[in-house]
This record gives C-alpha cells, sequence and structure tokens, in this order.
C-alpha cells in the first residue's frame, strides 16, 4: 500500500520529506519541480507577435516581375511587340586571332542550331545574346570552353528566357546536347551565361499568379532577347496592372 503522506507529496509541489525518499532522489525530484514551474510560467507569459504583413498588391508583383524579365520598370513601359530583326547582329571586329576564330565558330553554331527552329526571331535573339555577351565578358564566350558548349549554353539560357525550352519547347536538353555534341548539359554552362547577362541585379522575382498560362521565364533583363509573341503576352500583363495601379479595373 502507498503511504497517504506520499500521495500528499506528489499531488503537490513540496519537497518530499526525508524519511520517504533518499536525499539524491530527494534533490532530483525538486529540480524537476523547479523546472516544471519555470516551464508553466513560459507556457502562460503574454505573448506579443509582430502584426502579419498583408500580401503585396498583385499588379505590384506583375510590375516588378516585368521589370526582371526586361531590366527595369523603364524598359517596361518602353515594350514593344515589333518583331526582332537581322539589323546590327554583325560580328565585332576582334584583333586577337583565337578570339575571333572562337566567336566565329560559336556564331555559326548557333546559326545551324537557329535553323532548326521556326521562324527567324529566336536565331537574331541567340545572335544578339551571342554580342552581348562578347561585351559584356568575353571569359564566359572564349576559350578555354569549347564553342560547342558555349552555343549550347547561348541556346539553352534565351530558349529558357522566352520558354521555349524543355519538354513543350522547342528543344530538349537531351536532344541540344545530342545536335551539338557536347557532354555536359546545356544549362551547365547556361548558368553562367544567365549570371553575366544579369549582372547584380537581383532579377529573381515571383511570377504572378494571376498569369500561371505564361511560362516560367527566366529572367535575363533584356527585351531584344525577346521574341515578339512573348513581348505581345507581356504588353499585355503590363497594360492591365497598370489600370489596376491607377484606379481601374482590369477588365
Amino acid at each position: 500500500m502507498i503511504d497517504a503522506e506520499y500521495i500528499d507529496y506528489i499531488e503537490g509541489p513540496a519537497t518530499p520529506p526525508e524519511h520517504l525518499v533518499c536525499s539524491e532522489c530527494a534533490q532530483l525530484l525538486t529540480r524537476t519541480n523547479v523546472i516544471l514551474e519555470r516551464l508553466e510560467a513560459e507556457l502562460t507569459r503574454p505573448r506579443w507577435s509582430e502584426p502579419d504583413t498583408p500580401p503585396r498588391p498583385d499588379h505590384e508583383v506583375a510590375l516588378d516581375w516585368l521589370a526582371a524579365l526586361c531590366g527595369g520598370h523603364e524598359a517596361v513601359t518602353a515594350l514593344d511587340a515589333a518583331p526582332l530583326v537581322e539589323d546590327g547582329l554583325d560580328l565585332p571586329v576582334v584583333e586577337d586571332p583565337a578570339g575571333r576564330t572562337q566567336l566565329e565558330a560559336v556564331a555559326a553554331l548557333l546559326d545551324e542550331v537557329a535553323a532548326d527552329f521556326p521562324g527567324q526571331e529566336v536565331g537574331f535573339a541567340m545572335r544578339q545574346a551571342l554580342l552581348r555577351l562578347w561585351e559584356i565578358d568575353p571569359l564566359v564566350v572564349d576559350r578555354p570552353t569549347q564553342p560547342a558548349q558555349v552555343a549550347a549554353g547561348i541556346v539553352w539560357t534565351v530558349l529558357g528566357a522566352n520558354g521555349l525550352a524543355g519538354p513543350g519547347g522547342l528543344v530538349t536538353a537531351t536532344e541540344l546536347k545530342k545536335r551539338l555534341g557536347v557532354k555536359s548539359t546545356p544549362s551547365a554552362h547556361g548558368k553562367q551565361l544567365a549570371a553575366a547577362l544579369r549582372g547584380f541585379w537581383p532579377w529573381q522575382t515571383q511570377r504572378p499568379w494571376g498569369m500561371r498560362d505564361l511560362p516560367d521565364l527566366e529572367p535575363l533583363g533584356y527585351p531584344d532577347l525577346l521574341v515578339s509573341s512573348v513581348r505581345r503576352r507581356l504588353i499585355r500583363l503590363r497594360d492591365q496592372a497598370c489600370l489596376v495601379r491607377d484606379g481601374g479595373s482590369p477588365r
């Protein structure tokens, strides 16, 4: 039978009488009671929570996403849907013979791949990306990287910016590897090329939930790397967002 005096102890916070437990057990039980009392005080302490941050309006999210794709809000305002053309896409003069050979080899491979795609705009966008990379950071284009690897990276990056890479697009990574005879995936060098194009601008933004019909475009920050069909859809989103921002109805 359990001692009634012991029952009185275990039902309360008091220190147990010495004649009921050994001294070590008594110390342990006392410490346990202290811990429980502190825990109870912490759990019952009033909490002051920070007010919830209201979600950003959809039109603000949309305009920031467009700015990431186009290179800033001014570029979004000036965005048009004119088809890309070949003007100004000649290769620059390169004094270094090895550099000139590399640039010409990459350009030739891009032209070959572009011939497999419908229309001409994708090819023009890829050539524009090559010229801009050579201007911004020639080291990502020049040797020791093989021309085919550079070309694969440019193709993948430009197609990603237009939502045309991968299954359902113009070419898959496996098909592009086979087409150009490269061993590594196109995205391997493509990530480096995309980073060079973006620079230090924080382009990674949230795609507007209301435009889920748009593919998840890779933000590069240059409208002249986007084909006209993509820019038309972006213009529609821009106009709707600006209308809501100015107090109008998007419908």
